[in-house]
């Protein structure tokens, strides 16, 4: 998910990624702020990527209390130019690079939000304002944390992603949660009838997360991680998740900062899911 200015040497990266020359072409770069003399418009007539950050930005702030992303977001004309983005800004291994660009139209990397335009050309305005809301949730997710990183647990960095982009695109009358919850526990529970989801604990590391998504698609992955990540907000709020974040400037265990802020463990709290997407899914 959806959602970096390479201006370094071509040949630094050539020497990864093992490719024969050729000219990369810089992304186009757009500062995470809000627009100081924005005019007003209908979020129906967003077309531009300036316009759909400033209208997210705003929604999370106003109707979240988060803080303006830190960075920049970085727009990428082919697929392979962002492929060495994620070299460059995730600092992931070539290999992991050409499998995440093979279904990723976004990313996050050291408060850089870098987008494939190959992969989101043909997509209406209102599925760019999700897919950015989600990446930009991943921006907000390092500025609590004061920190360019944060590697576990992915189930939740992704869910929380998930859940801001559907939360922020309802405050902008795109969408409706009473729509989106059921529309995702129907793509969940049909892969839970075939036994095709896989545990949270085995969702921590990055690695981890791209390969159950190859291996148990995007409803496996994302979808559930929306299902668990709404199912912790209800029984914590919302307000618990950004201090989760928080907890990383501090302190990097994922495990001792989710039993401090939640005052239950990862598996106590997977436990009491089960129970949960049980009579959800049923």
């Amino acid at each position: 998910m959806a959602h970096t200015l390479r201006s370094v040497a071509v040949t630094a990266l050539l020497g990864l990624v093992g490719l024969t020359f050729r000219c990369y072409a810089a992304p186009v770069e757009i500062p995470l702020r809000l627009l100081p003399d924005a005019i007003p418009i209908s979020v129906k007539d967003i077309n531009t990527y300036p316009a759909a950050v400033d209208a997210i930005i705003r929604a999370m702030v106003e109707t979240f209390h988060l803080p303006v992303p830190r960075g920049k977001l970085l727009v990428y004309a082919t697929r392979e130019d962002f492929e060495l983005g994620l070299i460059e800004h995730l600092k992931i291994t070539p290999e992991l690079a050409k499998l995440t660009a093979r279904f990723a139209k976004s990313a996050v990397g050291g408060y850089i939000v870098l987008v494939n335009e190959q992969a989101v050309a043909g997509s209406p305005w209102p599925e760019r304002i999700e897919l950015l809301a989600h990446e930009l949730a991943h921006s907000v997710q390092l500025t609590l944390a004061n920190r360019p990183g944060i590697a576990r647990p992915q189930w939740l960095i992704e869910g929380s992603a998930e859940w801001m982009a559907f939360n922020v695109t309802a405050a902008l009358k795109l969408d409706d949660m009473n729509n989106v919850r059921p529309r995702l526990a129907d793509k969940v529970r049909e892969l839970r009838r075939k036994d095709q989801l896989p545990q949270l604990t085995k969702l921590n590391s990055f690695g981890q997360w791209v390969a159950a998504r190859n291996n148990y698609s995007f409803d496996g992955t994302y979808s559930l991680a929306f299902l668990a990540t709404d199912f912790l907000v209800a029984h914590h709020s919302f307000a618990r998740v950004a201090d989760f974040f928080r907890r990383f400037e501090t302190s990097n265990d994922h495990l001792a900062n989710f039993k401090d802020v939640f005052g239950e463990s990862v598996e106590d709290f997977e436990r009491r899911l089960k129970i949960h997407l049980d009579q959800l899914l049923k």
